[in-house]
């Protein structure tokens, strides 16, 4: 494992993507001018603290700071990040096989709301050699189709 650990802060509350969304009438759904402000702001913020990109499977922790004692779901806030850290370029996807293992908890900071990020590198066989020999077979199959 070449790569290091990354600890990030975020300030600020983070809004949940999927409760943040407007509704068109036709069907269409993007996500409010709130949430796109939030999640822009992040990027520039996560740029400041590292260059770091993850391509293997990583173990993420997360310490959610509500500041308020208002109602607010962990998970899509958890969720929130995820793809922020996506759009950041710090994972190529926040699918199962890059982040492996998850850890979220929350804490009152009153009037301080924000995140705590420490993303840690799993090894390369992390997932046992079941994964590795399907992976293989996998990636064999993929790079057969691009020739």
């Amino acid at each position: 494992m070449s790569q290091n650990i990354v600890e990030l802060k975020l300030a600020g509350n983070i809004p949940a993507k999927k409760n943040s969304r407007i509704n068109r009438g036709d069907g269409m759904s993007f996500p409010s001018r709130a949430f796109e402000d939030w999640q822009k702001t992040a990027i520039a913020n996560v740029r400041l603290q590292t260059k770091q990109q993850f391509t293997g499977h990583v173990m993420i922790e997360l310490i959610l700071y509500f500041g308020t004692l208002g109602r607010a779901d962990t998970d899509n806030r958890v969720t929130s990040i995820l793809d922020m850290l996506v759009k950041a370029g710090v994972f190529p996807d926040d699918y199962w096989e890059s982040i492996a293992k998850t850890n979220y908890e929350a804490a009152y900071r009153p009037g301080r709301p924000g995140a705590f990020i420490r993303i840690t590198p799993l090894p390369d066989d992390f997932f046992g050699q079941e994964y590795a020999e399907a992976s293989a077979k996998r990636d064999k199959r993929k790079n057969a189709k691009k020739r």
